[in-house]
C-alpha cells in the first residue's frame, strides 16, 4: 500500500512540475506578440483492481469494484487560441491578424506558420521576420493584378521600381451645364450659355497638357430638349468638336448627341499623337442660374513615377505609392487556415509546423473567412491573463506541496513499520 501511495504522489509531483513549467512559460511570454497561452489537462492513471464488480444473484445484490488509483499523468497540453488584443506600433510592416489565419514564412518549399506579425524590409526589399525568413504571398503583375490561385512566393518591396507613363485615351466629363441659359449669341455683347473648363491630359512620354473644353448652348437638335456643342482646343488649335444633347429631365441623351469619336493632340516632343475619347454620359443640364459645375472628372493618363512608399490594407494587399501620386498593387500577403490548429507543432522561435493531425494549410487572402483580416502598423498581443496564470501558479504549487507531504507521510509510516521489531 505504501508503495502505491508514494508512486501516486510521485506522478503528482511530476505532473504539477510540468504544470509549473507551462505556467512559467506563459508568464515569460506575456509580452510576446501573437503568443497563445497553454493549459495543462490531467487524467487519472490506470487503477489497481482489488476486487472486481460482482453481479446480482437470487440471494445477494451486485457489488461494485474496489479499485485504488495509481496516480495521475498529463492528458494534454493545449494551446488556447483566443484572439489577442491589437497593439499599435506605427511600423507599416507590422501586421496583426483578427481571425483564425496564420502568416506563412519560409523559403516556399518547407514553410512554418506564425501569429507574430513583426516583419521588416531587408536590403533586397524582401519582407522578412526577425529570423530573416521571408513572408509568403502573391506578387502582382505589371498591371497590379494579383492571382491568388498561383503558388506563393516571397513578398518584396521593389524599391527603385518605376511606373512608365501612359498617354490619355479616355476622359470622363461630369457636372452640370446651366439649363436656364438662352441659346448663345455672339456679341458684342455676347449673350446666352457658354462655359469653358480645363482638363489635363498626358502624352506617351508623360508630358502634361492643358486642354480647354468649351460648351456652347445651341438650338435643340431633333429628338432632344436642349443641346450644347463642345469643342476641345489647346489655346491655339481646335482639336475636335461634337454635340451633347439632353432629354426633358436634364439627362444626357446618347441617341441625339453627335460627339466626335475623339479629339487629337499632336505633341511637339516626338511623342505619339494623343487621341482622347471624351465621355459625357454622366453630365446633366439642369437650371442653376449662373452656376456651372461641368468639369473633367477623370482621365486615364499619367506621367512616369518612382516607388516612394507602400502600405498594407486589411486584405493584406501591399499597395505601392509612386511619385506621380498614383498607387499600384505590389502583392498580397497569404494567410493559412488549418482544420485543426490545435494539431500544429511548436518549433523554434515560436513558429508552428503542420502535422498529420493539423491538416494541410489552406492558403488564401486575408478577408476570406475564416482567415480574418490584417491590421497594418499593429501587432497582436499575447493572450496570457496574468491573474489567471498566478492563480494556476498557486494551485500548482499547493498541489506539488501536497504530493510532497504524501511522500514525507509515507516515509514516516515506513519508519514506524521498521520500528515495530524493536
Amino acid at each position: 500500500m505504501s508503495t502505491i501511495a508514494m508512486n501516486s504522489a510521485i506522478t503528482g509531483l511530476n505532473g504539477f512540475q510540468k504544470m509549473l513549467d507551462v505556467v512559467a512559460n506563459n508568464i515569460a511570454n506575456v509580452n510576446t506578440a501573437g503568443y497563445k497561452h497553454s493549459k495543462v489537462n490531467f487524467q487519472e492513471l490506470y487503477a489497481q483492481t482489488l476486487r472486481p464488480a460482482g453481479g446480482a444473484n437470487p440471494t445477494t445484490g451486485g457489488t461494485n469494484a474496489i479499485q485504488v488509483g495509481l496516480g495521475s499523468n498529463i492528458a494534454s497540453i493545449d494551446s488556447v487560441l483566443t484572439q489577442g488584443v491589437l497593439e499599435l506600433t506605427d511600423n507599416p510592416t507590422d501586421m496583426a491578424i483578427s481571425g483564425d489565419g496564420y502568416f506563412v514564412v519560409g523559403a516556399g518549399t518547407i514553410n512554418t506558420y506564425t501569429r507574430n506579425g513583426h516583419f521588416s524590409v531587408d536590403a533586397t526589399g524582401g519582407i522578412v521576420d526577425a529570423g530573416g525568413r521571408p513572408l509568403q504571398g502573391w506578387t502582382a503583375d505589371n498591371q497590379g493584378t494579383v492571382d491568388t490561385t498561383k503558388p506563393t512566393a516571397a513578398l518584396r518591396i521593389p524599391y527603385g521600381d518605376s511606373m512608365t507613363a501612359q498617354a490619355t485615351s479616355t476622359m470622363k466629363m461630369s457636372g452640370n451645364l446651366d439649363g436656364s441659359q438662352a441659346i448663345y449669341a455672339a456679341g458684342p455683347p455676347a449673350t446666352g450659355g457658354k462655359f469653358t473648363t480645363e482638363a489635363t491630359i498626358y502624352d506617351s512620354l508623360g508630358k502634361e497638357y492643358r486642354v480647354q473644353m468649351t460648351f456652347t448652348k445651341v438650338a435643340a437638335v431633333p429628338g432632344s430638349a436642349a443641346s450644347w456643342t463642345w469643342s476641345a482646343d489647346n489655346g491655339a488649335t481646335n482639336l475636335g468638336t461634337g454635340t451633347a444633347a439632353f432629354d426633358p429631365n436634364g439627362n444626357y441623351l446618347t441617341s441625339a448627341s453627335t460627339p466626335s469619336p475623339s479629339f487629337t493632340l499632336t505633341p511637339a516632343n516626338g511623342a505619339n499623337p494623343v487621341v482622347v475619347s471624351p465621355d459625357f454620359t454622366t453630365m446633366t443640364q439642369l437650371e442653376t442660374p449662373g452656376r456651372y459645375t461641368a468639369a473633367a472628372a477623370s482621365q486615364n493618363g499619367y506621367p512616369a513615377g518612382q516607388l516612394t512608399n507602400f502600405a498594407i490594407d486589411r486584405n493584406g494587399m501591399v499597395v505601392g505609392q509612386y511619385s506621380n501620386a498614383l498607387t499600384r498593387n505590389l502583392g498580397q500577403v497569404a494567410l493559412a487556415y488549418f482544420a485543426n490548429p490545435q494539431g500544429l507543432e511548436k518549433s523554434d522561435s515560436g513558429l508552428l509546423r503542420e502535422t498529420v493531425n493539423s491538416g494541410k494549410p489552406q492558403l488564401g487572402a486575408a478577408g476570406t473567412s475564416p482567415r480574418g483580416t490584417v491590421t497594418s502598423g499593429a501587432l497582436e498581443g499575447s493572450n496570457v491573463d496574468l491573474a489567471k496564470e498566478f492563480t494556476r501558479l498557486i494551485s500548482a504549487q499547493r498541489a506539488f506541496q501536497a504530493n510532497s507531504k504524501v511522500i514525507s507521510t509515507m516515509d514516516e509510516v515506513l519508519g514506524d513499520i521498521s520500528n515495530l521489531k524493536r
